[in-house]
């Protein structure tokens, strides 16, 4: 070490070298004169050819800023004295950041993880080795010296900080125009703006007025560059904010092509190149990302005939099969990723890929039941696509059903009372001497498999999927999830996991459409033992009861905090998947079925003005309608001996569609809708009465 280093090094531990004793009234000239040798030592020692010297200069830089960044004049040194602060100008600050050794500062932050720093390289003087705490103490002074140049970023990360810039800064060119060399400043932006639309009313119009203003110019920033940056900032504003926006029940910014043009556009150049996997993951994550937000602007935009870059091949085309691609290839060995630290990620990109596969899906639906939606794809590109979209699910299908097998079920179509413990229990026996024994399953340390993302999204893709393509082998494989399906279904209700019902429900109207088939390989005659209806399978693992018991709390809606438009649509569904098994049942209703009846008999119906019809008129009147459907073909397909047993229960529903008609004409509903509904309750009341008498 230089004599010169450590002299430096003994005047740090020492003294803080930020401040010396002065006189209360130093003049101006001694505070810039101090600042401008604060400002030459530290930069000669940061130009210094050994890593000890540019050490001490870190060390030294951040006393001083640390000094700079606290409020008032420093300590009492005293009566009469005061430390003098040397407080350093903008053009001091850019000097020294422009002095920071890269190199060097690396080489801090990897301390500890290799022979980053050379025995010479390490201060010999003081018991500072890159090995220990040692280490962690060079890689808390690399950061701690980054840290400090960057304070506008840690001024907005908090709500206070956040409000200032929100409201009393009115020009952000500045930071847009930076935002391309910079990435820095767009933290500044997601921070400040997300914090802004969890504030009050009054910020949260002016944040909303300020983001649709500033958009369009960082997109118009971003020219001429590949848009990683600006797709991975948008994927994370519209993310955030959506959730912000649902919670708080305010409204997003309205879709503005401005911006969103611009960054179909960037998505289309990624997609058209050979893209690295940063840009494969900034642009699934943004295009999921605006299809969640913006479903319909979107869909135009990334489906449709008009794009901006020219390609041979139809840009939705190839979009969706990159992500295809994407999928099959990773989800194999994903499962042996789940407790590694990259699972996050990987989960995270494949979630948002199967969220766009979705929106695809509904888009293409759309497109046959309206004629002005166009599509940019070929019959034989839809053929191709669908070719690949089965195979894909196919893998899918596999995924999911080793991932609730090593979760929870311990073996493929292993009873619910044979099965391993929770995620909690297991923690629970892990940490036990006395444990009868080990559950047979393992689990994700971070996320139990209800609370994984990606399995909601796949599954909700997979469930779309199997509804609206005919493709019988699919949905037999897909039956082998059917315990899987319905354990997610009961985990739904439970406070911190993710819904799976509607999912559920649309995936289960999609298996129980196959007439008669099984979950093997119907092609092997010696095989026939373990053939089983999917209709079987789903009642054998408690769909009647589970699904019969949602549907009544979807017709009361009464509980705290329930989303009614969401229970009435649940029920609806819940009736589309019990209705084909009631009327195809042989050779009639089974009598545990009837119990339904009675506790729709026990129902004492809505009123005009329940809070269900103020807030979800329309759904809630459909839900009742179908659910008295479904008790009419109990009663309907049940033997004549078992109605007679149930003849007042049959009473009472007759009554109670008699004083539903009424309320269909009161509540605000289409008066189409509202013929259509009360003629069903007529047929309702015309065929119970029938069987009563």
């Amino acid at each position: 070490m230089s004599s010169q280093a450590e002299a430096d090094e003994t005047a740090l531990v020492d003294a803080k070298p930020s401040s010396v004793a002065q006189n209360d009234g130093v003049s101006a000239t001694t505070s810039n004169a101090l600042q401008e040798a604060s400002i030459s030592r530290i930069q000669l020692l940061l130009r210094a050819k050994d890593d000890t010297s540019r050490f001490v200069a870190l060390a030294l830089l951040k006393a001083v800023l640390d000094d700079q960044a606290k409020d008032g004049g420093g300590d009492n040194q005293g009566e009469g004295k005061v430390k003098l602060k040397a407080s350093f100008s903008e053009e001091g600050l850019l000097r020294l950041w422009e002095a920071l050794p890269i190199k060097f500062l690396d080489k801090l932050l990897r301390a500890g993880q290799g022979s980053c720093l050379s025995s010479s390289s390490v201060p010999t003087s003081t018991t500072i080795t890159p090995n220990g705490g040692d280490a962690a103490h060079m890689r808390d002074i690399a950061v701690a010296a980054l840290h400090r140049f960057t304070t506008l970023a840690t001024l907005v990360s908090h709500a206070t900080g956040a409000a200032v810039l929100n409201l009393d800064v009115t020009d952000l060119r500045p930071l847009i125009e930076l935002a391309p060399e910079q990435p820095l400043s767009m933290n500044v932006l997601l921070n400040a703006w997300l914090h802004g639309l969890l504030a009050d009313h009054a910020t949260t119009a002016k944040v909303t007025t300020t983001i649709k203003k500033s958009l369009p110019a960082l997109a118009a920033a971003f020219k001429g560059t590949d848009g990683v940056t600006l797709l991975d900032f948008i994927a994370k504003l519209l993310r955030n904010a959506e959730a912000i926006a649902e919670k708080r029940h305010i409204p997003l910014p309205k879709a503005d092509p401005a911006w969103m043009r611009p960054v179909a556009s960037f998505v289309q150049q990624l997609a058209v190149k050979r893209p690295t996997a940063v840009a494969r993951s900034a642009y699934t994550h943004a295009v999921a990302a605006l299809l969640r937000a913006y479903p319909v602007e979107s869909s135009k935009l990334l489906w449709g005939e008009d794009r901006d870059v020219k390609s041979d091949t139809p840009f939705a085309y190839l979009l969706v099969s990159m992500l295809l691609v994407d999928l099959r290839t990773t989800l194999p060995g994903l499962l042996a990723q789940l407790n590694d630290s990259a699972y996050a990620d990987t989960a995270a990109r494949l979630a948002s890929a199967f969220d766009i596969l979705s929106a695809f899906i509904g888009y293409l639906v759309r497109t046959l039941e309206d004629n002005d939606m166009k599509l940019s794809l070929s019959s034989d590109d839809l053929l191709r696509l669908r070719k690949s979209m089965t195979e894909t699910l196919s893998v899918t299908i596999e995924y999911l059903r080793d991932r609730w097998d090593a979760a929870v079920a311990g073996a493929h179509g292993l009873q619910p009372n044979a099965r391993s413990p929770t995620a909690e229990d297991y923690r629970f026996f892990s940490s036990s001497l006395d444990a009868a024994g080990l559950p047979l399953a393992w689990e994700s340390v971070a996320d139990v498999v209800d609370r994984d993302s990606l399995v909601l999204a796949s599954l909700r893709t997979l469930a779309l999927w199997l509804r609206e393509d005919d493709n019988e082998t699919l949905r037999r494989e897909a039956a082998g999830l059917i315990d899987m399906l319905l354990g997610l279904y009961v985990t739904s209700a439970e406070d911190g996991n993710l819904d799976y019902r509607r999912p559920v429900l649309v995936a289960l109207e999609g298996i129980c459409s196959v007439e008669s088939g099984s979950i093997g390989d119907g092609d092997d005659d010696t095989d026939t033992a373990y053939e089983t209806s999917t209709v079987t399978i789903l009642l054998e693992n408690g769909a009647w009861k589970i699904l019969t018991k949602d549907l009544l709390a979807s017709l009361h809606g009464a509980s705290p905090g329930t989303d009614l438009t969401a229970a009435a649509a649940r029920g609806i569904e819940i009736v589309r998947v019990l209705l084909p098994i009631v009327e195809n049942e042989r050779p009639g209703t089974r009598e545990e079925w009837m119990d339904f009846v009675t506790l729709m008999a026990a129902w004492p119906g809505p009123e005009d003005e329940d809070k269900v019809f103020r807030e979800a008129a329309s759904i809630s009147a459909e839900c009742r309608v179908a659910a008295l459907q479904l008790v009419t073909a109990l009663v309907v397909n049940a033997h004549p001996s078992i109605c007679r047993r149930y003849t007042h229960s049959i009473s009472a529903v007759v009554g109670l569609a008699r004083r539903l008609r009424p309320t269909l004409a009161a509540a605000k509903i289409g008066a189409g809708q509202s013929v259509s509904l009360a003629e069903a309750l007529l047929d309702v009341q015309s065929a119970l009465e029938s069987i009563r008498a």
